[in-house]
């Protein structure tokens, strides 16, 4: 019996210690770091990807031409992230916004 408790606890602590937890809200910094190591991590790929979709999804004020793909937006989000090395001050939420809504301005 003491055995088979130390089988599960040695299967279950992976499960327990797998990733840090992200910050709420979560640092452009902590995007920039995740984005810069897509290349080569698919972990870091997803998360990255996954993230600037959750976040410009969520832009209220949405001027992006109807021509303008979902993948052209992300590419543009991930360079001018990727460029500017943000502080861990702005939020990722703020950073994509501000870079679409610079690129896509509202008339």
């Amino acid at each position: 019996m003491r055995t088979l408790s130390f089988v599960v606890i040695g299967l279950l602590a992976p499960l327990h210690t797998f990733a840090a937890p992200v910050s709420t809200p979560m640092s452009a910094s902590y995007l920039y770091v995740a984005c810069n190591e897509s290349t080569a991590n698919d972990y870091a790929r997803g998360f990255c990807d996954g993230a600037i979709d959750a976040l410009y999804g969520s832009i209220q004020d949405w001027c992006v031409p109807a021509s303008v793909t979902h993948g052209e937006i992300k590419l543009h989000v991930k360079t001018v992230l990727l460029k500017s090395s943000p502080s861990p001050s702005i939020t990722a939420s703020d950073f994509v916004n501000r870079s679409v809504q610079k690129k896509w301005p509202c008339p």
